[in-house]
């Protein structure tokens, strides 16, 4: 009796230890499907790496930025914790920085949306799909 209770004493631990809760990171995002025309004069900041826009899209718009000639990111700027709020751009000490004028979590776009120290949620900022065909930018 004392062997099966210590048994289940230790299976009991690790189960509980073992169980992590995950966070779902739930971002409204809305329709992304659109192209757009990276070289042009209307998209100008995004003729230099680094450089960024914002476009119409999405749940409270989308964030462009080029990170290589022919490379580009786009962020849904729906902040994951204050869902009504946008995120906007400061400039960090490691690159550009998204941050939520609401709760104040700040976002590396660098580093696929991860949330920096400091911030109110562990999700990262909903990233779409892009393909450039040395052209046309698509966004999905």
């Amino acid at each position: 009796m004392h062997r099966l209770l210590k048994y289940v004493i230790i299976v009991a631990v690790v189960l509980l230890c073992g169980c992590k809760h995950e966070k779902r990171c739930d971002t409204p995002i809305g329709a992304a499907a659109c192209s757009i025309d990276p070289n042009s004069p209307l998209y100008n900041r995004l003729n230099n790496v680094g450089g960024y826009e914002y476009i119409v899209g999405g749940n409270h718009g989308i964030f462009v930025m080029r990170t290589a000639m022919n490379e580009f990111v786009a962020y849904e700027r729906t902040c994951p914790h204050d869902h009504d709020a946008a995120v906007e751009v400061v400039d960090g000490w490691d690159g550009t920085v998204l941050k939520c004028p609401v709760c104040g979590s700040q976002f590396n776009t660098y580093a696929d949306g991860m949330p920096l120290d400091g911030s109110m949620t562990s999700c990262p900022l909903y990233e779409y799909g892009t393909t450039y065909d040395g052209g046309t930018l698509y966004i999905y």
